[in-house]
């Protein structure tokens, strides 16, 4: 199966890199329309750097015929068009620097970019990248939203003062949990505990979600989700239910149970409470979720994977995502190797998605420890 698998994460990633990449070593805006010239934004970028480590990470000789380590110095290089260190803390703007089309400077994209060059640095060596993650984890500090009201804290979704976040000042699971697994992350590679430095820390934004956006807060089994998508700036809740942000709470309770200091038996069970909820809630209609959500969900859960005894569980979570990619690429165009969804047409979003989870079903599952 792993090898069959590989052959058609190869030809998804082929596919995308004809439809998208170019020349310059970016990809160009996604959707229906080719627009000529004008770069995609950092959200699908991002994720197409993600898909192109996760291909690179199947090994074992099952993908023949690409250079990964271009690729990937392709990818690298052509993500500091992004940087934005006029402003500080410095981190990366929705779109190319100098480009006509603004350049909003998100957390959850930011947290996005972080999470990959700490992949990166698990399956490579730091090579310096683990520093870049780290700024962007301070930036995410400094989007700590300690005045607002109510419920104090939280990591803003777009930073506060300027182009969009004049207006929106909503405080998202997406853009405090991906943070907190950040900054878990970078203190475990440094040998560190992950508790407060400097401001809100990783354990600090992960209780912020536990407080503000648990559904079990009030149950006896408080801390085990479903989770919420934020507070808005008004103070009330959008309680729509994301793929996404359940795995990020799974991830965040993985790395606690891989702190030593901390309670290592009481997070892991808490991860297992998440996902074999989310499992629950999602079955059968993971194709009403977008593709790069799934993608990040199914990625924390084979982080999960990887650290449960629980094989029932680690069948589930193998099953779910064969389920979902099997059913994709069985229903996609060309060839069965560009996917659309929902009429979206071919989009670089939705393309990494699958090369993501193809690729990951390609993977030695002694593997899924080196995710991010």
């Amino acid at each position: 199966m792993r090898a069959i698998y590989a052959a058609r994460a190869a030809r998804a990633y082929v596919a995308m890199q004809h439809r998208f990449h170019t020349p310059s070593g970016r990809y160009r805006r996604d959707g229906r329309v080719r627009i000529p010239g004008v770069p995609a934004h950092l959200w699908p970028f991002a994720r197409a750097l993600v898909a192109t480590l996760d291909l690179a990470g199947i090994g074992d000789g099952l993908v023949d015929g690409i250079d990964f380590e271009a690729e990937i110095s392709d990818r690298l290089e052509a993500l500091e068009a992004y940087w934005d260190s006029d402003r500080l803390p410095p981190a990366y703007s929705s779109d190319v620097r100098g480009s006509r089309l603004g350049g909003d400077r998100y957390y959850d994209d930011n947290a996005w970019v972080g999470l990959a060059l700490v992949q990166h640095a698990r399956m490579y060596g730091d090579s310096g990248y683990l520093d870049r993650a780290e700024e962007l984890f301070r930036f995410a500090q400094a989007g700590w939203a300690e005045h607002q009201r109510p419920n104090p804290g939280g990591v803003f979704w777009v930073e506060q003062g300027r182009g969009v976040g004049v207006k929106n000042h909503d405080r998202n699971t997406v853009s405090t949990a991906p943070n907190a697994q950040l900054g878990m992350h970078a203190a475990e590679l440094q040998g560190r505990s992950p508790g407060t430095v400097g401001g809100a820390g990783a354990h600090e934004m992960y209780e912020w979600v536990l407080a503000t956006l648990d559904a079990s807060h009030e149950t006896d089994t408080p801390g085990t989700g479903l989770f919420a998508d934020k507070i808005r700036g008004d103070g009330t809740i959008d309680r729509t239910l994301w793929s996404y942000n359940q795995g990020s709470m799974v991830a965040v309770n993985v790395l606690l149970a891989r702190d030593p200091a901390g309670a290592p038996t009481e997070y892991l069970a808490r991860a297992e409470a998440i996902a074999r909820k989310a499992l629950r809630h999602f079955a059968g209609g993971y194709e009403r979720q977008p593709p790069a959500f799934n993608a990040i969900f199914f990625r924390c859960l084979l982080l999960l994977h990887h650290a449960t005894e629980d094989a029932r569980l680690r069948d589930e979570i193998i099953d779910a995502i064969r389920g979902y990619v099997d059913r994709a690429w069985s229903q996609s165009r060309d060839r069965r190797d560009r996917f659309t969804f929902v009429n979206d047409g071919v989009t670089l979003l939705n393309q990494s998605a699958m090369v993501q989870l193809l690729a990951l079903l390609a993977w030695e599952p002694s593997r899924y420890g080196l995710l991010a």
